[in-house]
Formats: structure tokens, C-alpha cells, sequence
């Protein structure tokens, strides 16, 4: 995880061990590229570009109505009280402390919730990478073009933020 951009985040992460057909894994993908990208678009409207302002407003909003229905479609469905935790998350891969991380090879789900104000978790499948002392390291895998350039816009953003907020 030292290669490439990354950001650090403070979040709640849960990760479990999976075995998943192809079926749940490209809907996980799915799911995790929608929610991703809404939360792009709701987190960069602030951000002036040079597109047509209008469309930019449009594509915020389309983006807020597909993650209402996604929101009502799974409002029944609980989500795990986690206290959020250090992590350092990028395109490839994530790392966070852990006093049993999951040993190297082994296929997880890592569950993170990265926007506070949305209730939802985002799935992300990875492969555990050989882990620290109590540090856990895994490499995402399999990821879909979308969902791999929403997760890039993501890190990306995030990065940017925290280098804004230290310079300011």
C-alpha cells in the first residue's frame, strides 16, 4: 500500500471471510459502483468545473435519486454499530490495525462505510495481503471498470480534502 495515492479516513470497517459466486460478486460490484458514485456526486458539489453548470446540477441529482430508491429499497435492513477507525484506503487496496487481521490469501469481504451521512455500508472485495503486527492488509480484486474509477474519484477527493485542510 505504499505505491500510489491513498487517503486516510476515519470509518467504521468490518471484514469477514467470503466465498461468493459470480452472481452475488457482480452485484456486490454493482451496488458498491452506485453507492460510490452517488457519494461523488453529492460530495463534489462544491467543486467548480469547467462543464456546463447545469448539467453538472443535473448529474447531482440524478445521482441523489438513484441512491433514494437504493436507501428505500434496503431502509428494513439494519446496519452493525461499528465505532469508526483509522484507514488508509486507496484503488487497490486498503490497511487499518487490527489484533487479528485475516491471514495472507484468504478472500474477504471488507464492509466500510465511507460518507457519515449516508446509512449504507460499501462491500468491497479484496485478498488479504501478508499482514503486520496487528496491522491487516488486503488488495482489492476483481473490480468492475466503474466500480475501480468511482473508487479512484473517491480516494482522490478524499486526498485532495485533506491536504486543503492541512494548508488551511
Amino acid at each position: 500500500m505504499s505505491e500510489g495515492l491513498l487517503c486516510e479516513c476515519r470509518m467504521p470497517l468490518i471484514w469477514r471471510k467470503a466465498a461468493l459466486d459470480e452472481a452475488t460478486r457482480q452485484a456486490m460490484m454493482r451496488e458498491a459502483a452506485l453507492l460510490l458514485a452517488a457519494i461523488n456526486q453529492m460530495e463534489s458539489g462544491h467543486e467548480i468545473e469547467a462543464a456546463g453548470a447545469e448539467n453538472r446540477r443535473l448529474d447531482r441529482l440524478e445521482a441523489k435519486l438513484d441512491l433514494a430508491l437504493h436507501l428505500l429499497a434496503r431502509a428494513l435492513e439494519p446496519a452493525a454499530a461499528v465505532a469508526p477507525r483509522p484507514v488508509n484506503l486507496s484503488a487497490e487496496g486498503a490497511e487499518w490495525q487490527d489484533r487479528d487481521p485475516p491471514a495472507e490469501g484468504v478472500s474477504v469481504i471488507l464492509e466500510i462505510r465511507p460518507s457519515e451521512a449516508l446509512p449504507l455500508n460499501l462491500n468491497l472485495i479484496a485478498e488479504a495481503l501478508a499482514p503486520g503486527e496487528n496491522l491487516a492488509r488486503v488488495r482489492f480484486t476483481g473490480l468492475s471498470e466503474e466500480l475501480n474509477d468511482a473508487l479512484v474519484q473517491f480516494v482522490f477527493r478524499r486526498h485532495r480534502q485533506a491536504i486543503r485542510a492541512r494548508s488551511g
